[in-house]
């Protein structure tokens, strides 16, 4: 049975709310995995051929060059999360209002799996608890 990487969405989720600065960016790691895997095999149905090295980036970029509107929304989301999981995974800086990024980085996974999922004809996840 293959890997059902909402599982990390969930996760960061779980951990939303902890105060340690390293739950708060593994937060943003997880949920941005989650859509990074849920974009790739989107994209992967409508014929991308992206390879690494730079696949994260390509994968944003192509979404963006898409016709369809709902493509070009995650290809945006995509990158703008992307960014962030950089900046966590990466940066040891403080990273302003942390917090807020956490919650923004999963609002944005949300939105994103049911952008996802709309555009297939399915319903959405379930939504997760406030």
């Amino acid at each position: 049975m293959p890997f059902d990487w909402r599982e990390f969405l969930i996760v960061a989720h779980g951990m939303r709310n902890e105060r340690g600065e390293g739950a708060q960016r593994t937060c943003l790691g997880r949920a941005y995995y989650y859509v990074y895997n849920l974009g790739l095999a989107k994209a992967r149905a409508a014929n991308f051929t992206g390879q690494k090295p730079g696949l994260h980036t390509k994968l944003w970029d192509w979404c963006q060059k898409q016709p369809d509107p709902v493509v070009k929304q995650l290809g945006i989301a995509g990158l703008r999360m992307l960014r962030l999981r950089i900046e966590a995974d990466y940066n040891d800086s403080a990273i302003p209002n942390l917090a807020v990024e956490v919650q923004t980085q999963i609002s944005r996974a949300q939105l994103f799996e049911s952008l996802v999922a709309k555009s297939d004809g399915q319903a959405p996840p379930p939504s997760l608890a406030p």
